[in-house]
């Protein structure tokens, strides 16, 4: 069953970008959590550390497509090599600000740089797997791996952090990061022979902004309404957890939805579907919507967690399959700017998904919350079965020769 994996390890440089990769990705587990343990630790301020913390997110989700399209111009060793340096030198600024007490200003500029600076990995290790591949049951596979890896960081990421930041030392989780991206940089960006074809040369005719692609424009949209379902689940379950008098059980229950979503992402990739991707999205989005709703109901925290386990199965499948969609649209040499959109829409969606469950918690309820889960993806889902036929990818023209 999973010689589907075994083939796509087996492909020249494969195993060594994607094991450097995860290395480099291991930020995205660490520095959210790990910023604001470090600055709520040093200062006190919970509403500091969280505002420090949105401001990096808020860089990365803007920069992200910035910074793809110069690496589909450039390469990625041109771009992110520096833009490494430039990211460890802003969180480095962070410490050093909140140890000597400095303006406050220039804390919320070192989060901005470092966040504008950091990247999407995962867009850059899929444009390596989507110009590998020999076909799309490959890429299929390559991308549900990867959905699984950033799982794993997920899953394994605030545990570490959190325990290193309140046993160890509170800067942690910043310095892991710092440490983790230095070398995964080091490991991953020297590697030239997967590295994707740049579009330097590109006709000017061809430059046109990825989004005016109809198909990709509604797969980022489809992404956006993903992210404000996770950014619903992370709030409402810690409310939910805190109203039933088990605060600690929230870990728990998100490390059941972050397992659910593994094992799932492991299956798809080592299954050989017949159907094309577009039905598969709109098929994972619908049951994700479905799967959502029963936690408004649950009556306890053991409930609770079951559920979060089922609706984490659709989780890896909608992630993969929108994934997908793009790359099928996407022009070969626009790659990374067109997957690192996801990584925006999906980061500004988990933004608008934790302030109005916040909202909506705090005027009816921990389990009101979770309307806010099942109403978005209900949302996303109807609106991907809508625009599905845009996700068509355009049939090879037939070559005439006189």
């Amino acid at each position: 069953m999973f010689s589907a994996y075994r083939d796509i390890f087996g492909i020249p440089g494969a195993l060594k970008f994607s094991a450097a990769g995860l290395i480099a990705r291991l930020p995205i587990a660490l520095l959210g959590l790990g910023v604001v343990l470090f600055i709520q630790a040093e200062t006190g301020s919970y509403a500091q550390a969280g505002i420090v913390a949105a401001t990096f997110m808020t860089a990365q989700a803007i920069s992200n497509p910035l910074l793809g399209k110069q690496i589909d111009r450039h390469g990625q060793a041109k771009v992110m090599v520096p833009a490494t340096i430039i990211h460890v030198i802003g969180l480095a600024g962070l410490l050093l600000v909140v140890y000597l007490r400095l303006w406050p200003g220039l804390l919320f500029a070192s989060a901005a740089v470092a966040g504008a600076t950091v990247g999407s990995v995962g867009a850059l290790v899929r444009a390596r797997w989507a110009a590998v591949t020999r076909n799309q049951k490959e890429l299929d596979t390559a991308f549900s791996w990867e959905a699984v890896a950033d799982e794993l960081m997920f899953v394994s990421g605030p545990a570490v952090v959190t325990a290193l930041a309140t046993a160890l030392w509170a800067p942690s989780g910043v310095v892991l990061s710092m440490v983790a991206v230095t070398i995964g940089a080091m490991l991953l960006y020297p590697q030239k022979a997967t590295e994707p074809p740049t579009s330097k040369r590109e006709p000017r005719a061809m430059r046109g902004k990825v989004l005016r692609n109809r198909g990709i424009l509604f797969a980022v949209i489809g992404q956006f309404f993903l992210g404000i379902n996770f950014g619903a689940v992370d709030v409402s379950t810690i409310a939910s957890a805190e109203e039933h008098g088990v605060k600690s059980a929230a870990g728990i229950a998100l490390a059941a939805y972050a397992l659910g979503s593994l094992i799932a992402g492991i299956v798809y990739g080592a299954v050989n579907f017949r159907a094309p991707v577009r039905v598969r999205y709109a098929a994972a989005a619908g049951a994700l919507a479905l799967l959502s709703w029963p936690l408004v109901f649950a009556p306890n925290m053991m409930v609770l967690t079951l559920l979060m386990l089922l609706v984490g199965f659709a989780v890896s499948p909608t992630l993969i399959t929108g994934s997908s969609v793009v790359q099928s649209l996407a022009p070969p040499k626009r790659m990374t700017e067109a997957l690192a959109w996801i990584s925006t829409a999906i980061g500004f969606g988990v933004a608008v998904g934790s302030a109005v469950s916040g909202i909506v918690i705090d005027h009816y309820g921990a389990h009101e919350g979770y309307l806010v889960t099942a109403v978005s993806m209900t949302a996303g889902a109807l609106f991907i079965l809508a625009a599905n036929r845009s996700f068509e990818p355009p049939k090879p023209q037939r070559v005439v020769l006189a």
